[in-house]
C-alpha cells in the first residue's frame, strides 16, 4: 500500500492536546518553562476568554493550560491551528525533548485539509454542504449544519464522541472550505506511542488513511469540492470485476494537460507512448543505475514493436516509428502530463536505434524501473491495439484526455464544441458516425467498470437524466461518471 505523510497529502495539525492526570508544581512549571523557551507563550483558559500567564511579543505561538475544566479533567496543554503544527513540526524535527512531557497523554488530535476554491465549482459552498446533508442522514443521525459568525458548519458526529468531523469554509481566509478529522481519547490509544517514541511515520501514515478512507464512506464524491479526495483515492481503487483482465495489457495514464494537441503527430507520439510502456512490461530486461536511480535496460527489434500494435510492417510504417523514438529521446511528450513527480518517471535517459539488414532496426531503451511499479490513476483498456480511422482516433484521444484531465469524477463532453473545433469539415453523416462512436466507447468503459451506469444528457445548456445515450439526444453534449470502486 502507498505510505501516506502529511506533508505528501497536504494534510495539517489542526489541534493537539497533552493531558496530564496528576501534575505537581514543579512538574508544571518545567513543562510551561520548556515550551516557553521553544517560541510559546502561555495563557490559561481557552480562547476567546483565555489570560495571559508569561508572554514575550517576540514569540509567534501560543498554548492555552486548562485545570479541570468540563470536559477536560486534570492538566491539559492545548495547541490550536498553527500553534498545532508548530509544535508538531518541532517534534517531527526531533526539537522536542519529549522526555520532558512523560506522563502525557494524546488527548486530542486533528487533522486538516484545506481546499482552495475554483472558479470551475458550479454550485456553492452551502449547496454542497446540503447535497452532503442529504446523503450523509441517510446512514448517519449525527449530522447537522450550524450556523456562526463565520458561515456554516457542517458536524458529522457528535462532538464528545471519540471521532467527529467537520467542514466550514476558514474563518482566517475565505477562499478555503476546510475539512477536519478530530480524535480524542480512545481513538488515540494505538498512536500515543506512536507519536512519543519517534514512529511519526507510522503515526502519519494510520491517521491519513483513517481520514481518506471514512470521508470517501461519508460524503458525495461527485461534487467539485472533493475533487482533493478523489485524486488520492484513485491509486487506492480496487479494480472491478470488468478491469481485472485489463491490470497487465491496460493503457495506463496519470493526469494528462486539458490542451497543447493541436498536432495530431503530437496525439499520435502521446499514445505511442502510452503503448510502449505496456509493450515494455512484457520483455526481458536488464538493471542499472544512472547516478542513483535504477533503470530498465530493453532492447527489442522495432518490428515487434509494430506487431504488438498491430500495424503494417512497412517502409512508411517504420519510419513513422523511428520518428516516434526520435521523439522519446527528446522527453518532449512528458510535457503532456500535469505530475511532476510522473513526468521524472517518463523521462527516457536513453534511447538507442541500431540498424539492419533489410530495413530492420534494433532499439535499446533505458526507462526508470520505479515506474513499473507506479499506481497510476488511470486505467484504460487498450483500444488502440485495432485498426482505427482517423475519426475513430480522434474520438477515442477526447474521451481518454478528458477523463484524464478532469480532477472530479464528472466528466462532461460538449459535443457540439468538439465538432466545432475539429481539424476538418464534416458531412451530417460522418457526424453520426462519430457520435455513435462515441456511444460505442462509453459502452466499452461500462463494461470495464470504469464508469457508472447513470448517465445525463445537455440539452440547452443544461443537464438531464437519461437512460440511454442516442447520437440524437447527444447533439449538445453529455456526461458520464467515473466509478471508483472502493
Amino acid at each position: 500500500m502507498k505510505q501516506f505523510t502529511f506533508e505528501k497529502e497536504n494534510f495539517q495539525p489542526d489541534y493537539i492536546a497533552l493531558k496530564f492526570e496528576v501534575l505537581d508544581w514543579y512538574d508544571r512549571k518545567q513543562i510551561l518553562g520548556y515550551l516557553f523557551k521553544i517560541g510559546f507563550n502561555m495563557y490559561s483558559g481557552l480562547p476567546p476568554k483565555a489570560d495571559a500567564i508569561r508572554t514575550d511579543p517576540k514569540k509567534k505561538f501560543k498554548i492555552y493550560v486548562t485545570e479541570n475544566i468540563p470536559d477536560w479533567n486534570g492538566t491539559v496543554i492545548h495547541f490550536t491551528g498553527k500553534n498545532a503544527k508548530q509544535f508538531y513540526d518541532l517534534l517531527k524535527g526531533m526539537v522536542i525533548e519529549v522526555k520532558i512531557f512523560q506522563g502525557a497523554t494524546l488527548a486530542r488530535f486533528d487533522l486538516a485539509y484545506l481546499r482552495y476554491h475554483k472558479k470551475t465549482d458550479n454550485i456553492s459552498v452551502s449547496q454542497f454542504l446540503f447535497m452532503c446533508f442529504e446523503k450523509i442522514r441517510i446512514t448517519h443521525r449525527k449530522v447537522s449544519i450550524d450556523k456562526n459568525n463565520a458561515g456554516l458548519i457542517q458536524r458529522i458526529g457528535h462532538r464528545k464522541n471519540n471521532r467527529c468531523y467537520r467542514i466550514y469554509e476558514d474563518t482566517e481566509n475565505k477562499n478555503f472550505l476546510k475539512f477536519e478529522y478530530e480524535l480524542k481519547s480512545r481513538a488515540l490509544v494505538q498512536s500515543q506511542n506512536l507519536i512519543f517514541l519517534d514512529k511519526l511515520q507510522d503515526f502519519e501514515h494510520q491517521l491519513s488513511f483513517e481520514f481518506i478512507n471514512q470521508l470517501s464512506k461519508l460524503l458525495p464524491l461527485q461534487y467539485s469540492y472533493m475533487d482533493w479526495l478523489v485524486y488520492k483515492l484513485r491509486p487506492l481503487r480496487k479494480r472491478g470485476k470488468g478491469t481485472t483482465k485489463l491490470t497487465q495489457k491496460a493503457l495506463k495514464t496519470d493526469y494528462m494537460v486539458t490542451k497543447n494537441f493541436s498536432k495530431l503527430s503530437d496525439r499520435r507520439h502521446f499514445w505511442n507512448l502510452l503503448q510502449f510502456l505496456v509493450y515494455v512490461q512484457e520483455l526481458s530486461y536488464q538493471t542499472d543505475y544512472l547516478g542513483d536511480i535504477q533503470y530498465r535496460q530493453v532492447t527489442f527489434p522495432v518490428q515487434h514493436f509494430l506487431e504488438y500494435k498491430k500495424e503494417s510492417n512497412n517502409y512508411y510504417q517504420v519510419k513513422k516509428i523511428l520518428q516516434f523514438f526520435d521523439e522519446l529521446q527528446t522527453n518532449s511528450m512528458i510535457k503532456f502530463f500535469t505530475n511532476n513527480y510522473y513526468r521524472s518517471l517518463v523521462t527516457i535517459p536513453d534511447v538507442k536505434l541500431f540498424p539492419g539488414k533489410q530495413n530492420r532496426w534494433t532499439a535499446e531503451v533505458w526507462i526508470a524501473e520505479e515506474l513499473f511499479y507506479y499506481a497510476h490513476p488511470f486505467l484504460f483498456p487498450d483500444f488502440f491495439q485495432q485498426k482505427l480511422t482517423k475519426h475513430e482516433f480522434e474520438v477515442l484521444f477526447k474521451v481518454i484526455q478528458t477523463f484524464t484531465s478532469e480532477e472530479n469524477l464528472e466528466k462532461v463532453f460538449s459535443i457540439k464544441d468538439y465538432f466545432k473545433n475539429y481539424q476538418s469539415t464534416l458531412n451530417n453523416s460522418q457526424k453520426i458516425k462519430i457520435k455513435n462512436y462515441f456511444i460505442q466507447v462509453i459502452q466499452r468503459l461500462k463494461e470495464d467498470d470504469l464508469i457508472e451506469n447513470n448517465c445525463k444528457i445537455i440539452r440547452d445548456g443544461h443537464p438531464f437524466n437519461t437512460n440511454k445515450l442516442t447520437s440524437k439526444n447527444i447533439n449538445e453534449g453529455f456526461i458520464i461518471y467515473e466509478k471508483l470502486n472502493l
